[in-house]
């Protein structure tokens, strides 16, 4: 389940050519005070490890590694009861009713390809849905790894590095698991448009990742707003986050403890990302 939290911001990293660059890590430095900022694909299949070297050199120097959120709480009944309870209607609606018969056929159609049946997830919503479906997809072909941030959060556990979190859990879950309200159709007809070359498209993306090519990215993250929808959903999955997080990367700038932070790829590049946000705020940022 700690795959479904984080499996739709790698459903968003998509439709990637590949550029060779630097690396997805950064050094943001303001007078004495420093931290690191890694980009992350948050499934990874294993023959992507060992990660670039860079990503080692980082973690080596930081006192504290911050990452999205603990999926460690997944593993408890408390958050099982928080996702349930984000997952599923409680007011009487299910999912074939939420969703036009054209959209509901095309999704049952997609779900009978990947060996799943559609009517146990009646009364979950699209979004969890489509979760439940990329990570079939993504093992059937080999490729729902150990992703970069569960890599680092095992390691921090094993040398005893402290651990800060930018969002809570519930936080999490109620924006991932809500993006589509007002708007299933649209969401689900852009998803299963992914989901059908997701296999060959992650490939690609990874690749961007690894060479830290953010232009590749930034093209990628911008696409999603050709559509008044698309736009709500980027703004939902990335511009707002990144608003919200950085006034706690501040307070981390502000303290003499260096700190890894990582964060899935596509909030470094594109609109209002991380890092601009961070170099409008007069921050020096470096690409390693």
């Amino acid at each position: 389940m700690k795959k479904l939290l984080t499996g739709l911001s790698a459903a968003l990293l998509l439709c990637v050519s590949t550029v060779q660059a630097d690396t997805s890590v950064w050094q943001v430095t303001k007078g004495d005070q420093r931290l690191y900022i890694a980009g992350t694909v948050h499934l990874l299949p294993p023959e992507q490890f060992p990660l670039p070297q860079e990503f080692s050199q980082a973690y080596s120097q930081a006192d504290t590694l911050v990452f999205e959120t603990d999926v460690r709480e997944l593993e408890t009944a408390k958050g099982m009861q928080l996702l349930m309870q984000h997952a599923m209607y409680s007011d009487g609606r299910s999912l074939s009713q939420v969703l036009s018969a054209t959209t509901y056929q095309q999704l049952q159609q997609y779900a009978k390809t990947q060996g799943v049946d559609l009517a146990p997830l009646n009364n979950f919503k699209p979004d969890f849905v489509l979760l439940t479906l990329m990570q079939v997809a993504l093992q059937k072909a080999g490729m729902a790894g150990e992703g970069v941030d569960m890599h680092f959060l095992k390691q921090a556990v094993t040398d005893n590095k402290p651990m800060l979190f930018l969002e809570t859990v519930e936080q999490q879950l109620a924006m991932l698991l809500n993006i589509s309200a007002e708007n299933e159709d649209a969401f689900v007809t852009q998803n299963l448009q992914q989901l059908s070359e997701l296999e060959s498209e992650l490939t690609k993306i990874i690749a961007a990742w690894r060479s830290g090519d953010t232009d590749t990215m930034a093209a990628l993250a911008m696409a999603f707003t050709d559509t008044p929808e698309g736009k709500l959903f980027y703004d939902a999955l990335l511009v707002q986050r990144n608003k919200n997080w950085l006034p706690q990367l501040e307070q981390m700038l502000a303290t003499p403890e260096v700190e890894l932070v990582l964060v899935g790829a596509l909030h470094l590049a594109g609109e209002a990302n991380v890092l601009q946000l961070l170099r409008e705020q007069g921050y020096s940022i470096k690409q390693l």
